[in-house]
């Protein structure tokens, strides 16, 4: 796969909201040891996927009218 396409998936993954540690290159199954790729190949997927992460992550822009919508992740009050 070329880095410009892995760039895309990082950054496809950015606007699903996911995070850089669900980058597909972290699982066992992609890491060097069982692809047999070298370090520096890996790395460079790594690299190419958090980069498209970023740019994606980093022009994100509030919806005109500047509201955005929060919706909580439970109901049950904090006690702190």
């Amino acid at each position: 796969m070329h880095r410009e396409d892995i760039q895309k998936l990082g950054a496809s993954a950015a606007r699903e909201g996911l995070t850089l540690w669900d980058c597909p290159y972290y699982r066992a199954v992609e890491m060097p040891g069982h692809t047999g790729e070298s370090i520096a190949e890996w790395r460079s997927k790594v690299e190419a996927w958090e980069t498209g992460w970023m740019n994606e992550a980093n022009s994100w822009r509030p919806p005109p009218g500047g509201h955005v919508r929060y919706v909580p992740r439970t109901t049950a009050r904090n006690r702190n």
